[in-house]
């Protein structure tokens, strides 16, 4: 294969992907305005609380009406339409901020068009798009070895002289992936199952190769995982810059934002004065040639001030989707560590290529790759999937698991193998050992499968988003989680999980103390217990997406000391994972049925 034919199909993909993304964002403004805000694409009716003018921008407050909270279709940082209940169009903008039922968005445009009652909704944004396009015709006019062996058109090479990882906080296998991955002239994986640090490991290699006089880029596809690993190489005592516009940032890892540290720094009283002086002139209609001078010295200073923090990084922070837009403007380091590699669409991984000398990607191909809306595209295959079918490279694997009490760990050990153990400090552990909780039938067991084969607690279709949910395992959940808190288990100790939009909908409804997303949010996440609720439940045997074994791998290994889950073993067991797990769990007396208490009192 010609080394740039890869990408050319990556481009052609992508188009797809966005083109495939546009008519599904079409498909739903198209609906009416309850359907709309029952999928998740629009938060109505709002009242406007108060505006504020920031320039050619104006900071919207909204508030919902009393009872109700507004829905999380939308987040920080998603970009928007300010407008009517009856219509998706309006003032475009950008979510600063949301936390019960009141949202701040930040909007373009003339704010005399603002009604008293407005709506929310999502926009079609193909800047992400765009870059990643833009990324991938850099990449493939710009020859380097690290292009080469990511194309496998030539073999990768190791370094003499490389940073050294310290010995004493990392265990042997860390310690072994790393270090080989520091050895690798272009290209390393490190293969990091749950629970066994690999952000830990990262940061160490961050600090070795600060240490060894890089300035080392540390990425990763989301903002959650971008500020865990920013926050993590800080704990280390590394300068931290955390690039990516604020209100797609953490709270506590707002504090090394590019945005705080020039807050901090020496620019930040001139560029207050200057705000001063720039705000005085905005209401004097007759000085707006000085009002222009002024905004112009602004950013000039503030463009200052920007290559002052950056300057003075050891460590640059980002999003792969912010990188693709930054990356020319950034002083290009010798390395760049992609964390959560697996779950990236490769056009995002190519970002960094052109500038970077080496990429180590680590991740876990047992868990869920990326998230692409176009069946069947080259995209829903990771670069680190790909690298690993092809054979090119080895893929080390982190062993020690920090996380879960070893009967949990059982449910997955057969994928990830006999090496993948737990700690001492998590062999055993209960929900009752807790302070605060009581010791019951369920806070004294690690694992539970409530079986709900022959209770006709069919699935069914939401007639507005397509999506599945079943009725009869969301009254299990709720009498789980309702037994669980009785017992002493703190709310925000316990997950709730499902693979289908529509059961969480229906779950967060009734369960608005807990915290509950799909399987695929809650990759990368962790609880004391889990309740997890399968929905499909046919007499075909129809399983769709759920038969996927790497989001059965993700759902089972979310929990610390308790997993309960719900599901029809009849119609599940047609897929020989689940088939495998009902007799492991068996086995082990971990098997009840919904006919039985307090499961019955369901049925009716």
């Amino acid at each position: 294969m010609h080394e740039s034919h890869w990408l050319e199909i990556l481009i052609t993909s992508l188009r797809a992907e966005e083109d495939t993304a546009r008519s599904e964002h079409a498909r739903k403004a198209a609906l009416r305005l309850s359907d709309r805000v029952a999928v998740g694409f629009t938060w109505s009716p709002l009242e406007v609380d108060s505006l504020r003018s920031m320039g050619a921008r104006t900071l919207v407050r909204l508030r919902a009406p009393r009872g109700i909270a507004l829905h999380d279709g939308i987040r920080s940082g998603d970009p928007i339409v300010l407008g009517t209940p009856t219509t998706v169009e309006g003032l475009p903008g950008w979510v600063s901020g949301a936390e019960g039922r009141i949202a701040e968005v930040v909007v373009s445009g003339d704010p005399s068009v603002i009604p008293d009652s407005c709506a929310v909704s999502l926009r079609f944004d193909p800047s992400t798009f765009q870059r990643y396009r833009k990324a991938l015709l850099r990449a493939r006019d710009t020859p380097s070895p690290l292009r080469e062996v990511l194309l496998g058109t030539r073999p990768g090479g190791t370094l003499d002289d490389h940073p050294r990882l310290p010995v004493g906080r990392l265990n042997a296998a860390q310690h072994a992936a790393g270090s080989q991955a520091l050895e690798a002239a272009e290209l390393a994986l490190i293969h990091g199952p749950p629970g066994t640090g690999k952000t830990e490991l990262v940061a160490a290699m961050l600090a070795a190769l600060v240490a060894f006089g890089d300035r080392p880029w540390a990425l990763a596809d989301s903002n959650a995982a971008v500020d865990h690993l920013a926050l993590r190489a800080a704990s280390r005592g590394l300068r931290v810059v955390r690039l990516g516009h604020p209100m797609r940032v953490g709270g506590p890892a707002r504090e090394i934002t590019v945005e705080h540290r020039i807050a901090a720094g020496p620019h930040a009283k001139a560029l207050a004065l200057l705000d001063r002086d720039v705000g005085r002139l905005r209401s004097t209609r007759s000085r707006r040639a000085e009002l222009r001078q002024l905004l112009a010295e602004r950013r000039e200073l503030s463009a200052q001030a920007r290559s002052h923090v950056l300057a003075g990084a050891e460590v640059i922070a980002s999003t792969l989707g912010t990188l693709a837009r930054v990356a020319p403007d950034l002083e290009p380091p010798h390395t760049a560590i992609i964390d959560e590699a697996t779950q990236a669409v490769e056009p995002a991984v190519w970002t960094a290529v052109p500038y970077v000398k080496r990429l180590i990607l680590v991740g876990d191909p047992c868990q869920l790759g990326p998230v692409v809306l176009d069946r069947g595209s080259p995209l829903e295959r990771s670069v680190v999937q790909r690298l690993l079918d092809q054979g090119e490279l080895p893929m080390p694997m982190l062993e020690v698991q920090h996380r879960m009490d070893e009967r949990l760990q059982a449910l997955v050990q057969p994928v990830y193998g006999e090496s993948w153990r737990a700690h001492p400090t998590v062999e055993r552990q209960v929900l009752a050992d807790l302070s605060g909780v009581q010791s019951t039938p369920l806070t004294t067991t690690s694992a539970l499968w409530v079986d709900t084969a022959g209770a006709g607690l069919g699935e069914a279709r939401d007639p507005v988003s397509q999506s599945l949910y079943n009725e009869g395992e969301l009254a299990v959940v709720v009498l789980a989680v309702t037994a669980l808190c009785e017992a002493g288990v703190p709310a925000d100790a316990i997950g709730v999980i499902a693979p289908y939009s529509a059961q969480v909908g229906r779950l967060r409804a009734l369960l608005p103390a807990v915290e509950v997303a799909t399987v695929n949010a809650f990759q990368g996440r962790e609880k004391e217990a889990i309740v997890c609720t399968f929905v499909r439940s046919n007499d075909a045997a129809e399983l769709g997406f759920v038969s996927d074994g790497r989001r059965l791998t993700v759902a089972l290994s979310r929990a610390r000391r308790l997993l309960i889950a719900v599901g029809d073993s009849a119609t599940l067991a047609s897929q020989p994972r689940f088939a495998d797990l009902f007799d492991h769990l068996a086995e082990r007396g971990e098997l009840s049925s919904v006919f039985e208490p307090p499961w019955d009192t369901v049925l009716g």
